[in-house]
């Protein structure tokens, strides 16, 4: 899912570059990068690299591959626009690796067509909605969003995340989620 969607910020991102509008680039590559990249998939991906005994090895490789991949990809497309501090990290966490002594001479990334994929990407949007009102729902009572809770989903939610339900369940704290008529949280 977060590469599907970092697909759609490379291009968008390239394509204004390209006409010149950097501060349409800039507002892509800043939305992503906060809203989808640090609030979403951070929270979504961190119980499956802290507990890979419990989560199993494949998975965290799964989260640490695809957080190195976004990472690097989302320095190369700020670069232009934050040079210093993109080099930086670069420097520091990424030229050793990928043997490119400045980030401003590594290849521009491109997008990759066979992650088109709609309907992985209809489940990552519907999974951050719920969990989004799962956090809504916990900040209106006043709890941390580490506090446990029981969700309810309806049955073509809980279908739909079948595949990444226990990233949904870690994501969200939860102690149950069970089939209803309706979605609700409950401590």
């Amino acid at each position: 899912w977060l590469l599907i969607k970092l697909n759609h910020v490379l291009n968008k991102a390239t394509d204004s570059f390209e006409e010149y509008e950097c501060s349409k680039a800039k507002q892509e590559i800043e939305n992503f990068f906060w809203n989808t990249f640090c609030d979403n998939y951070f929270e979504i991906v961190k119980d499956r690299l802290y507990n890979p005994d419990e989560r199993g090895k494949n998975k965290r490789l799964s989260g640490q591959y695809t957080l190195y991949n976004s990472l690097l990809d989302i320095l190369k497309i700020f670069a232009p626009i934050i040079p210093f501090v993109t080099e930086e990290i670069h420097d520091n966490y990424f030229a050793k690796a990928e043997k490119e002594k400045t980030i401003h001479k590594s290849k521009w990334p491109e997008p990759d067509p066979s992650l088109d994929d709609k309907d992985v990407e209809a489940v990552g949007d519907r999974f951050v909605e719920l969990l989004s009102g799962v956090r809504k729902y916990k900040s209106e009572k006043g709890k941390s969003l580490k506090e446990e809770v029981n969700i309810t989903l309806v049955s073509k939610d809980l279908d739909l995340l079948e595949d990444c339900m226990d990233d949904f369940k870690a994501a969200c704290k939860a102690k149950e989620v069970k089939s209803g008529k309706r979605f609700s949280v409950s401590f």
